[in-house]
Protein backbone atom coordinates (compact mmCIF):
# COMPACT_ATOMS: atom_id res chain seq x y z
CA UNK A 1 0.00 0.00 0.00
CA UNK A 2 2.58 2.58 -1.23
CA UNK A 3 1.32 6.00 -0.30
CA UNK A 4 3.71 9.59 -2.14
CA UNK A 5 4.26 12.29 0.68
CA UNK A 6 2.10 14.65 -1.34
CA UNK A 7 -1.43 13.84 -0.53
CA UNK A 8 -2.70 15.06 -3.95
CA UNK A 9 -0.61 12.22 -5.75
CA UNK A 10 -1.13 9.75 -3.22
CA UNK A 11 -1.69 6.50 -4.76
CA UNK A 12 -2.70 3.61 -2.74
CA UNK A 13 -2.58 0.18 -4.87
CA UNK A 14 -5.45 -2.15 -3.86
CA UNK A 15 -7.03 -4.85 -5.50
CA UNK A 16 -8.16 -8.34 -4.77
CA UNK A 17 -5.09 -10.15 -5.68
CA UNK A 18 -2.93 -7.68 -3.59
CA UNK A 19 -4.88 -8.61 -0.07
CA UNK A 20 -2.00 -11.14 1.41
CA UNK A 21 0.68 -7.88 0.40
CA UNK A 22 -1.22 -6.12 2.23
CA UNK A 23 -2.16 -7.88 4.97
CA UNK A 24 1.65 -8.80 5.63
CA UNK A 25 2.31 -5.13 5.66
CA UNK A 26 -0.26 -4.48 8.07
CA UNK A 27 1.34 -6.96 10.58
CA UNK A 28 4.70 -5.53 9.91
CA UNK A 29 3.24 -2.44 10.47
CA UNK A 30 1.11 -3.45 13.83
CA UNK A 31 4.20 -4.51 15.44
CA UNK A 32 4.53 0.19 16.22
CA UNK A 33 0.99 0.61 16.70
CA UNK A 34 1.56 4.49 15.96
CA UNK A 35 2.83 3.51 12.53
CA UNK A 36 -0.87 2.21 11.43
CA UNK A 37 -2.23 5.34 11.20
CA UNK A 38 -0.16 5.98 8.34
CA UNK A 39 -1.83 3.06 6.77
CA UNK A 40 -5.52 3.78 7.44
CA UNK A 41 -4.84 7.99 6.38
CA UNK A 42 -3.67 5.97 2.97
CA UNK A 43 -6.52 3.97 2.83
CA UNK A 44 -8.69 6.77 3.49
CA UNK A 45 -7.09 8.86 0.95
CA UNK A 46 -7.71 6.18 -1.27
CA UNK A 47 -11.08 6.17 -0.53
CA UNK A 48 -11.96 9.93 -1.18
CA UNK A 49 -10.21 10.28 -4.28
CA UNK A 50 -12.01 7.47 -5.72
CA UNK A 51 -15.33 8.56 -4.98
CA UNK A 52 -14.49 12.28 -6.14
CA UNK A 53 -13.85 10.56 -9.20
CA UNK A 54 -17.18 9.36 -9.02
CA UNK A 55 -19.05 12.34 -8.69
CA UNK A 56 -16.89 14.47 -10.60
CA UNK A 57 -18.22 12.55 -13.37
CA UNK A 58 -21.77 12.83 -12.77
CA UNK A 59 -21.23 16.59 -12.44
CA UNK A 60 -19.47 16.21 -16.15
CA UNK A 61 -22.27 13.85 -17.60
CA UNK A 62 -19.55 11.36 -18.60
CA UNK A 63 -20.96 8.08 -16.91
CA UNK A 64 -25.17 7.78 -16.11
CA UNK A 65 -26.30 7.78 -13.17
CA UNK A 66 -26.45 3.86 -13.17
CA UNK A 67 -23.04 4.17 -13.31
CA UNK A 68 -22.27 5.39 -10.34
CA UNK A 69 -24.48 3.40 -8.05
CA UNK A 70 -22.51 0.43 -9.55
CA UNK A 71 -19.26 1.82 -8.88
CA UNK A 72 -20.11 3.02 -5.10
CA UNK A 73 -21.18 -0.66 -4.62
CA UNK A 74 -18.04 -2.09 -6.19
CA UNK A 75 -15.73 0.68 -4.23
CA UNK A 76 -17.66 -0.65 -1.19
CA UNK A 77 -16.65 -4.32 -2.10
CA UNK A 78 -13.23 -3.74 -3.03
CA UNK A 79 -12.52 -1.52 0.19
CA UNK A 80 -14.60 -3.83 3.10
CA UNK A 81 -12.26 -6.58 1.42
CA UNK A 82 -9.30 -4.63 2.39
CA UNK A 83 -10.41 -3.77 5.92
CA UNK A 84 -11.90 -7.28 6.58
CA UNK A 85 -9.13 -9.40 5.04
CA UNK A 86 -5.73 -7.07 4.97
CA UNK A 87 -6.18 -5.21 8.41
CA UNK A 88 -8.20 -8.29 10.04
CA UNK A 89 -11.60 -5.82 10.65
CA UNK A 90 -9.80 -3.66 12.83
CA UNK A 91 -12.48 -0.87 14.65
CA UNK A 92 -10.37 2.15 13.60
CA UNK A 93 -10.10 0.97 10.06
CA UNK A 94 -13.61 0.18 9.71
CA UNK A 95 -14.18 4.04 11.19
CA UNK A 96 -12.09 5.71 8.38
CA UNK A 97 -13.83 3.77 5.84
CA UNK A 98 -17.39 4.61 7.11
CA UNK A 99 -16.00 8.38 7.90
CA UNK A 100 -14.55 8.05 4.21
CA UNK A 101 -17.38 7.48 2.56
CA UNK A 102 -19.37 9.99 4.47
CA UNK A 103 -17.31 12.72 3.44
CA UNK A 104 -17.70 12.08 -0.62
CA UNK A 105 -21.54 11.11 -0.67
CA UNK A 106 -22.48 14.11 1.47
CA UNK A 107 -20.56 16.56 -0.20
CA UNK A 108 -22.67 16.84 -3.32
CA UNK A 109 -26.57 16.20 -3.39
CA UNK A 110 -26.22 14.65 -6.67
CA UNK A 111 -24.84 11.60 -4.92
CA UNK A 112 -28.17 11.40 -2.66
CA UNK A 113 -29.90 11.51 -6.02
CA UNK A 114 -28.56 9.21 -8.05
CA UNK A 115 -28.80 6.07 -5.49
CA UNK A 116 -32.91 7.49 -4.72
CA UNK A 117 -33.68 7.28 -8.39
CA UNK A 118 -32.17 4.08 -9.61
CA UNK A 119 -33.19 1.70 -7.41
CA UNK A 120 -36.13 -0.79 -8.42
CA UNK A 121 -37.19 -1.63 -5.05
CA UNK A 122 -37.44 1.99 -3.66
CA UNK A 123 -39.83 0.70 -0.66
CA UNK A 124 -37.27 -1.24 0.26
CA UNK A 125 -34.50 1.94 0.13
CA UNK A 126 -37.56 3.71 1.91
CA UNK A 127 -37.34 1.01 4.87
CA UNK A 128 -33.98 0.95 5.13
CA UNK A 129 -33.38 4.95 5.23
CA UNK A 130 -36.31 5.45 7.80
CA UNK A 131 -34.73 3.03 10.19
CA UNK A 132 -31.79 5.16 10.28
CA UNK A 133 -33.48 8.38 10.13
CA UNK A 134 -35.16 7.42 13.28
CA UNK A 135 -32.20 6.56 14.88
CA UNK A 136 -30.42 9.56 14.18
CA UNK A 137 -33.39 11.98 15.47
CA UNK A 138 -34.21 10.10 18.79
CA UNK A 139 -30.49 9.62 19.35
CA UNK A 140 -29.73 13.34 18.51
CA UNK A 141 -26.85 11.40 15.84
CA UNK A 142 -27.79 13.63 13.36
CA UNK A 143 -25.67 16.31 11.86
CA UNK A 144 -27.66 18.87 10.55
CA UNK A 145 -31.59 19.13 10.75
CA UNK A 146 -31.01 20.97 7.42
CA UNK A 147 -29.35 18.40 5.95
CA UNK A 148 -31.73 15.20 6.57
CA UNK A 149 -34.29 18.12 5.36
CA UNK A 150 -32.76 18.64 2.24
CA UNK A 151 -31.88 14.67 1.57
CA UNK A 152 -36.32 14.35 2.05
CA UNK A 153 -36.69 17.23 0.12
CA UNK A 154 -34.80 15.40 -2.98
CA UNK A 155 -36.60 12.06 -2.05
CA UNK A 156 -39.98 13.83 -2.41
CA UNK A 157 -39.08 15.59 -5.68
CA UNK A 158 -37.75 12.31 -7.35
CA UNK A 159 -40.28 9.77 -5.95
CA UNK A 160 -43.35 11.65 -5.05
CA UNK A 161 -44.94 12.91 -2.17
CA UNK A 162 -46.45 9.52 -1.17
CA UNK A 163 -42.87 8.14 -0.52
CA UNK A 164 -41.98 10.87 1.83
CA UNK A 165 -45.02 11.45 3.34
CA UNK A 166 -43.92 9.32 7.05
CA UNK A 167 -40.45 10.69 6.50
CA UNK A 168 -41.65 14.16 7.05
CA UNK A 169 -44.13 12.86 9.84
CA UNK A 170 -41.05 12.14 11.49
CA UNK A 171 -39.51 15.31 11.58
CA UNK A 172 -43.11 16.66 12.36
CA UNK A 173 -43.18 14.42 15.63
CA UNK A 174 -39.82 15.75 16.83
CA UNK A 175 -40.20 19.09 16.25
CA UNK A 176 -44.23 18.66 18.50
CA UNK A 177 -42.14 16.56 21.11
CA UNK A 178 -39.88 19.66 21.77
CA UNK A 179 -42.52 22.14 22.14
CA UNK A 180 -44.35 19.63 24.19
CA UNK A 181 -41.44 19.20 26.38
CA UNK A 182 -41.01 22.80 27.03
CA UNK A 183 -44.78 23.14 27.80
CA UNK A 184 -43.98 20.26 30.65
CA UNK A 185 -40.96 21.78 32.17
CA UNK A 186 -43.15 24.89 32.44
CA UNK A 187 -45.65 22.73 33.66
CA UNK A 188 -43.40 21.26 36.39
CA UNK A 189 -42.03 24.68 37.35
CA UNK A 190 -45.04 25.77 38.40
CA UNK A 191 -46.51 23.18 40.61
CA UNK A 192 -42.43 23.97 42.10
CA UNK A 193 -42.56 20.91 43.81
CA UNK A 194 -38.80 19.88 44.29
CA UNK A 195 -39.71 17.32 46.88
CA UNK A 196 -41.57 14.43 45.14
CA UNK A 197 -44.72 12.79 47.46
CA UNK A 198 -44.71 9.47 45.68
CA UNK A 199 -42.97 7.08 47.70
CA UNK A 200 -41.67 5.09 44.05
CA UNK A 201 -39.32 8.17 44.09
CA UNK A 202 -36.98 7.37 47.41
CA UNK A 203 -35.13 4.92 45.68
CA UNK A 204 -33.57 8.63 44.26
CA UNK A 205 -33.39 10.58 47.25
CA UNK A 206 -37.11 11.60 47.70
CA UNK A 207 -36.04 13.36 44.15
CA UNK A 208 -38.42 13.30 41.43
CA UNK A 209 -36.60 11.79 38.18
CA UNK A 210 -35.99 14.20 34.92
CA UNK A 211 -37.79 12.57 32.19
CA UNK A 212 -37.59 13.76 28.53
CA UNK A 213 -40.24 11.83 26.18
CA UNK A 214 -40.63 11.76 22.67
CA UNK A 215 -44.26 11.43 21.65
CA UNK A 216 -44.50 9.92 18.24
CA UNK A 217 -47.15 9.07 15.92
CA UNK A 218 -47.43 5.04 15.00
CA UNK A 219 -48.00 5.34 11.58
CA UNK A 220 -45.03 7.46 10.84
CA UNK A 221 -41.89 5.56 12.51
CA UNK A 222 -40.72 2.14 12.30
CA UNK A 223 -43.27 -0.16 14.52
CA UNK A 224 -41.45 -1.58 17.58
CA UNK A 225 -43.61 -4.66 18.64
CA UNK A 226 -41.82 -4.93 21.65
CA UNK A 227 -43.58 -5.79 24.63
CA UNK A 228 -42.75 -3.08 27.72
CA UNK A 229 -39.85 -3.97 29.97
CA UNK A 230 -40.48 -3.58 34.13
CA UNK A 231 -39.08 -0.21 34.62
CA UNK A 232 -37.20 0.81 37.65
CA UNK A 233 -40.19 2.44 40.42
CA UNK A 234 -38.61 6.08 40.21
CA UNK A 235 -38.86 5.97 36.56
CA UNK A 236 -42.28 4.76 36.37
CA UNK A 237 -43.74 7.18 38.65
CA UNK A 238 -41.85 10.21 36.17
CA UNK A 239 -43.78 8.49 33.14
CA UNK A 240 -46.65 8.32 35.27
CA UNK A 241 -46.83 11.77 35.93
CA UNK A 242 -45.81 12.99 32.46
CA UNK A 243 -48.76 11.04 31.26
CA UNK A 244 -51.08 12.19 33.30
CA UNK A 245 -50.26 15.84 32.11
CA UNK A 246 -50.18 14.69 28.37
CA UNK A 247 -53.61 13.37 28.50
CA UNK A 248 -55.07 15.61 30.35
CA UNK A 249 -53.90 17.99 27.78
CA UNK A 250 -54.45 16.63 24.86
CA UNK A 251 -58.08 14.66 25.02
CA UNK A 252 -58.43 11.39 23.44
CA UNK A 253 -55.32 10.58 22.48
CA UNK A 254 -53.42 7.00 23.84
CA UNK A 255 -49.61 6.19 24.99
CA UNK A 256 -47.97 3.02 24.34
CA UNK A 257 -44.33 3.50 26.15
CA UNK A 258 -41.77 1.85 23.93
CA UNK A 259 -39.01 1.02 26.60
CA UNK A 260 -36.79 -0.70 23.54
CA UNK A 261 -35.82 2.49 22.43
CA UNK A 262 -34.34 5.73 24.73
CA UNK A 263 -31.17 5.99 26.75
CA UNK A 264 -30.44 7.05 30.69
CA UNK A 265 -28.45 8.96 32.42
CA UNK A 266 -26.93 7.31 35.57
CA UNK A 267 -24.92 8.60 38.23
CA UNK A 268 -22.89 5.35 39.44
CA UNK A 269 -20.89 5.56 43.13
CA UNK A 270 -17.48 3.02 42.64
CA UNK A 271 -14.79 2.34 45.76
CA UNK A 272 -12.16 5.41 46.01
CA UNK A 273 -9.21 5.18 44.88
CA UNK A 274 -6.53 3.99 47.10
CA UNK A 275 -5.00 6.86 49.52
CA UNK A 276 -8.43 8.36 49.23
CA UNK A 277 -11.74 8.43 51.04
CA UNK A 278 -13.62 9.69 48.65
CA UNK A 279 -15.97 7.71 46.22
CA UNK A 280 -15.39 7.81 42.41
CA UNK A 281 -18.65 8.87 40.57
CA UNK A 282 -19.32 7.96 36.74
CA UNK A 283 -22.43 9.63 34.87
CA UNK A 284 -22.66 6.98 32.46
CA UNK A 285 -24.84 7.00 29.29
CA UNK A 286 -26.46 4.11 28.57
CA UNK A 287 -29.90 2.59 26.98
CA UNK A 288 -32.85 2.16 29.06
CA UNK A 289 -32.72 -1.51 29.04
CA UNK A 290 -29.13 -1.45 30.58
CA UNK A 291 -30.78 1.46 32.89
CA UNK A 292 -32.83 -1.20 34.05
CA UNK A 293 -30.03 -3.61 34.33
CA UNK A 294 -27.80 -1.53 36.94
CA UNK A 295 -30.79 -0.53 38.86
CA UNK A 296 -31.27 -4.06 40.16
CA UNK A 297 -27.25 -3.71 41.39
CA UNK A 298 -28.25 -1.00 44.08
CA UNK A 299 -29.94 -3.33 46.47
CA UNK A 300 -27.63 -6.68 45.35
CA UNK A 301 -24.18 -7.34 44.64
CA UNK A 302 -24.31 -10.35 42.56
CA UNK A 303 -27.19 -11.47 40.21
CA UNK A 304 -27.67 -14.25 37.59
CA UNK A 305 -29.30 -14.24 34.40
CA UNK A 306 -32.18 -15.86 35.21
CA UNK A 307 -33.10 -13.18 38.09
CA UNK A 308 -32.16 -10.19 35.98
CA UNK A 309 -34.50 -11.53 33.15
CA UNK A 310 -37.80 -12.29 35.73
CA UNK A 311 -37.65 -8.67 37.08
CA UNK A 312 -36.96 -7.05 34.18
CA UNK A 313 -38.63 -8.88 31.46
CA UNK A 314 -36.39 -7.91 28.87
CA UNK A 315 -36.31 -10.04 25.48
CA UNK A 316 -33.66 -12.90 26.05
CA UNK A 317 -31.58 -11.75 22.91
CA UNK A 318 -31.69 -8.29 24.10
CA UNK A 319 -31.10 -9.07 27.40
CA UNK A 320 -27.53 -11.35 26.65
CA UNK A 321 -26.76 -7.97 24.61
CA UNK A 322 -27.16 -5.67 26.62
CA UNK A 323 -25.17 -8.02 29.50
CA UNK A 324 -22.33 -8.60 27.26
CA UNK A 325 -22.41 -4.81 26.77
CA UNK A 326 -22.04 -4.07 30.48
CA UNK A 327 -18.73 -6.79 30.75
CA UNK A 328 -16.92 -6.06 27.93
CA UNK A 329 -12.89 -5.35 28.88
CA UNK A 330 -13.15 -1.50 28.45
CA UNK A 331 -16.65 -0.97 30.38
CA UNK A 332 -16.62 -3.77 32.96
CA UNK A 333 -18.92 -2.47 34.72
CA UNK A 334 -20.31 -6.07 35.80
CA UNK A 335 -18.02 -9.36 35.99
CA UNK A 336 -19.63 -12.33 34.42
CA UNK A 337 -19.12 -15.64 36.94
CA UNK A 338 -18.58 -17.82 33.25
CA UNK A 339 -15.26 -17.59 31.36
CA UNK A 340 -14.64 -16.81 27.67
CA UNK A 341 -17.38 -13.99 26.04
CA UNK A 342 -20.18 -15.98 25.90
CA UNK A 343 -23.32 -16.11 28.66
CA UNK A 344 -23.41 -19.49 29.97
CA UNK A 345 -27.03 -19.96 31.25
CA UNK A 346 -29.74 -19.18 33.28
CA UNK A 347 -27.05 -19.60 36.54
CA UNK A 348 -24.59 -17.64 34.97
CA UNK A 349 -23.93 -14.71 37.42
CA UNK A 350 -23.08 -11.14 37.18
CA UNK A 351 -21.55 -9.06 39.78
CA UNK A 352 -21.11 -5.54 40.12
CA UNK A 353 -17.86 -4.66 39.78
CA UNK A 354 -17.10 -1.48 42.32
CA UNK A 355 -13.29 -1.47 41.35
CA UNK A 356 -14.63 -0.10 37.60
CA UNK A 357 -12.31 3.05 36.84
CA UNK A 358 -12.37 5.49 33.27
CA UNK A 359 -10.44 8.65 32.95
CA UNK A 360 -13.62 10.18 31.75
CA UNK A 361 -16.33 11.47 34.29
CA UNK A 362 -18.85 10.88 31.66
CA UNK A 363 -19.06 7.84 30.35
CA UNK A 364 -20.76 6.44 27.07
CA UNK A 365 -21.50 2.55 27.01
CA UNK A 366 -21.55 1.08 23.56
CA UNK A 367 -23.50 -1.43 22.38
CA UNK A 368 -22.11 -4.93 20.87
CA UNK A 369 -23.72 -5.57 17.88
CA UNK A 370 -26.36 -8.51 17.90
CA UNK A 371 -24.20 -10.46 15.80
CA UNK A 372 -21.16 -10.50 18.25
CA UNK A 373 -23.42 -10.78 21.09
CA UNK A 374 -25.21 -13.91 19.93
CA UNK A 375 -21.75 -15.27 18.79
CA UNK A 376 -20.69 -14.75 21.82
CA UNK A 377 -23.83 -16.25 23.98
CA UNK A 378 -22.99 -19.95 22.47
CA UNK A 379 -25.25 -21.24 25.43
CA UNK A 380 -28.89 -20.52 25.27
CA UNK A 381 -31.75 -20.69 27.13
CA UNK A 382 -33.61 -24.05 27.87
CA UNK A 383 -36.31 -25.45 26.37
CA UNK A 384 -39.16 -23.17 24.93
CA UNK A 385 -36.89 -20.04 25.75
CA UNK A 386 -34.39 -21.08 23.21
CA UNK A 387 -36.83 -21.56 20.70
CA UNK A 388 -38.35 -18.49 21.36
CA UNK A 389 -35.67 -16.41 21.16
CA UNK A 390 -34.40 -18.39 17.82
CA UNK A 391 -37.69 -17.62 16.02
CA UNK A 392 -37.26 -13.90 17.17
CA UNK A 393 -33.76 -14.05 15.08
CA UNK A 394 -35.59 -15.24 12.54
CA UNK A 395 -38.40 -12.77 12.25
CA UNK A 396 -36.19 -9.59 12.81
CA UNK A 397 -33.86 -10.70 9.83
CA UNK A 398 -37.16 -9.74 7.93
CA UNK A 399 -37.60 -12.53 5.72
CA UNK A 400 -40.67 -13.93 3.76
CA UNK A 401 -41.91 -16.00 1.21
CA UNK A 402 -38.63 -17.13 0.21
CA UNK A 403 -36.93 -13.68 -0.79
CA UNK A 404 -33.66 -12.97 0.56
CA UNK A 405 -33.05 -9.58 0.55
CA UNK A 406 -36.40 -7.66 1.59
CA UNK A 407 -37.29 -6.89 4.92
CA UNK A 408 -40.10 -8.67 6.81
CA UNK A 409 -42.37 -5.47 7.41
CA UNK A 410 -41.89 -3.92 3.61
CA UNK A 411 -43.11 -7.25 2.67
CA UNK A 412 -46.36 -7.06 4.24
CA UNK A 413 -46.63 -3.28 3.08
CA UNK A 414 -46.43 -4.83 -0.43
CA UNK A 415 -49.03 -7.19 0.27
CA UNK A 416 -51.53 -4.78 1.24
CA UNK A 417 -50.42 -2.29 -1.75
CA UNK A 418 -50.43 -4.96 -4.33
CA UNK A 419 -54.24 -6.00 -3.17
CA UNK A 420 -55.18 -2.67 -3.00
CA UNK A 421 -54.38 -1.91 -6.78
CA UNK A 422 -55.24 -5.04 -7.87
CA UNK A 423 -59.24 -4.06 -6.39
CA UNK A 424 -58.77 -0.59 -7.52
CA UNK A 425 -57.80 -1.81 -10.87
CA UNK A 426 -60.74 -4.72 -10.94
CA UNK A 427 -63.21 -1.90 -9.74
CA UNK A 428 -62.37 -0.01 -12.39
CA UNK A 429 -62.59 -2.27 -15.40
CA UNK A 430 -64.80 -5.00 -14.20
CA UNK A 431 -63.06 -7.34 -16.45
CA UNK A 432 -59.55 -8.46 -17.36
CA UNK A 433 -57.53 -11.30 -18.30
CA UNK A 434 -54.51 -12.01 -15.92
CA UNK A 435 -51.84 -10.84 -18.93
CA UNK A 436 -53.28 -7.32 -18.83
CA UNK A 437 -54.20 -7.37 -14.91
CA UNK A 438 -50.38 -7.84 -14.08
CA UNK A 439 -49.42 -5.26 -16.52
CA UNK A 440 -51.64 -2.39 -15.41
CA UNK A 441 -50.73 -3.81 -11.65
CA UNK A 442 -46.92 -3.36 -12.30
CA UNK A 443 -47.60 -0.13 -14.38
CA UNK A 444 -48.89 1.29 -11.15
CA UNK A 445 -46.81 0.23 -8.72
CA UNK A 446 -43.11 0.99 -10.66
CA UNK A 447 -42.95 4.02 -8.68
CA UNK A 448 -42.37 1.85 -5.22
CA UNK A 449 -41.03 -1.68 -6.26
CA UNK A 450 -41.94 -3.97 -8.86
CA UNK A 451 -44.05 -6.74 -8.28
CA UNK A 452 -42.79 -10.51 -9.67
CA UNK A 453 -46.00 -11.92 -11.67
CA UNK A 454 -45.80 -15.21 -9.70
CA UNK A 455 -46.42 -12.71 -6.15
CA UNK A 456 -49.35 -11.04 -8.45
CA UNK A 457 -51.02 -14.13 -8.97
CA UNK A 458 -50.77 -14.95 -5.33
CA UNK A 459 -52.53 -12.21 -4.12
CA UNK A 460 -55.29 -12.52 -6.89
CA UNK A 461 -55.69 -15.90 -5.24
CA UNK A 462 -55.93 -14.42 -2.05
CA UNK A 463 -58.80 -11.94 -3.16
CA UNK A 464 -60.68 -14.77 -4.57
CA UNK A 465 -61.11 -16.80 -1.61
CA UNK A 466 -62.46 -13.86 -0.10
CA UNK A 467 -65.01 -12.95 -2.74
CA UNK A 468 -63.37 -9.90 -4.24
CA UNK A 469 -62.94 -11.41 -7.10
CA UNK A 470 -64.05 -14.26 -9.36
CA UNK A 471 -62.62 -16.60 -12.52
CA UNK A 472 -65.25 -16.23 -15.66
CA UNK A 473 -66.18 -19.63 -16.22
CA UNK A 474 -65.87 -19.95 -19.64
CA UNK A 475 -62.01 -18.36 -19.69
CA UNK A 476 -60.16 -19.51 -16.01
CA UNK A 477 -57.50 -16.96 -17.09
CA UNK A 478 -60.38 -14.07 -17.18
CA UNK A 479 -60.83 -12.30 -13.25
CA UNK A 480 -64.53 -10.85 -12.41
CA UNK A 481 -65.08 -8.18 -10.20
CA UNK A 482 -67.77 -8.93 -7.36
CA UNK A 483 -69.45 -6.01 -6.45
Amino acid sequence: MPAGGDSSESSVVIDHERIKDLASMYELFSRVPSSVNHLRDALSERIKIDGRALVKDQENNVAPPAAFVKGILAMRERFHAVVTDAMKGEKKAQKRMKESFEDFLNADARAANCLAVYLSDKDVFEAYYKNHLAKRLLGNKSGSEEAERAMVSLLKAECGYQFTSKLEGMFNDMRISKETAEKYRSHKKSLNNTVSNDSRDAENGGKPVDVEVSVLTTGYWPSQNVAPCILPPAVKAAMDRFQKYYLNTYTGRKLSWQTSTGSAEIRATFHPQKGSSKPRRHDLSVTTYQMCILVLFNTRDTLTLKQIRDETNIPEEELRRHLVSLCTPKHRILRKGSKGKGISGDDDTFTYNADYTSKMTRVKVPMVSMRDASSASSGGAKGAGSASAAGGASKSAGLVDGSASVPLSVEEDRRHLLEAAIVRIMKARKVLNHNDLVAEVTRQLSGRFVPPPQFVKKRVESLIEREYLERDEADRRVYRYMA
